[in-house]
């Protein structure tokens, strides 16, 4: 399965850490503003997508000699910039992105990336919210499996209503047929047991976050 890159203009702070996940990955798109980000961590994404009112031009002009392609969209929009580059991704065959920088100052940005999880699934895209400390994904209904993170905090956390029939096996703290109320802090900061553990949900939608275990 093709892998998609998408950057935007969060927190990057790990040079080796972006470094090493663009690379993994065969196509890298940067949402506007986070390509002053990539110029500095030495990163060449293959597209730049928005309405380019955030990138310098001195990065704008460095990445025109690199061949990356330019996609520019008018500064009134009905999306933003992060929205169109998993619309770009899509159109180009990927259904499997990793979103970088998506924690970053401002609230309604970060709050609007973490929903991003929700636009791609209704996409048919399957979409993870990595950094150097966290990893983020939705779950619905069916059985998930978590595998190889023995050791890790993990939390579940509804969106959008309550979550219903959830059962988890490998972790410290178990459930079984428990029904999550929205708002509810009952699955936050649980850990992974066992190195194969497992998720079941019977409806609704659900945000897990894996944490390393020292923060």
């Amino acid at each position: 399965m093709k892998k998609c890159c998408i950057f935007v203009n969060g927190n990057m702070k790990t040079s080796e850490f972006y470094k090493e996940t663009a690379s993994s990955h065969e196509l890298l798109i940067s949402a506007d503003g986070a390509s002053n980000r990539l110029f500095e961590l030495g990163i060449v994404p293959d597209y730049i997508v928005g309405d380019l009112d955030s990138i310098k031009s001195e990065v704008e002009e460095y990445y025109k000699t690199q061949k990356t392609v330019f996609i520019k969209f008018p500064a009134k929009k009905d999306k933003t910039d992060t929205e169109l580059a998993i619309d770009l991704a899509k159109d180009m065959g990927y259904s499997n992105i990793t979103m970088l920088g998506f924690l970053g100052e401002r609230l309604d940005h970060m709050l609007g990336n973490i929903f991003m999880l929700y636009y791609a699934q209704q996409l048919g895209l399957k979409l993870e919210l990595v950094d150097e400390n966290n990893k983020a994904w939705l779950i619905t209904k069916g059985k998930t499996n978590i595998l190889n993170e023995k050791g890790r905090t993990i939390s579940f956390i509804t969106l959008g209503d309550n979550a219903y029939g959830i059962t988890l096996k490998g972790f410290a703290y178990p459930l079984d047929n428990y029904n999550l109320e929205l708002g509810s802090t009952r699955c936050i900061s649980n850990i992974v047991s066992e190195d194969e553990a497992e998720i079941e949900l019977e409806i609704g939608k659900l945000i897990a976050i894996l944490t390393n275990p020292e923060l």
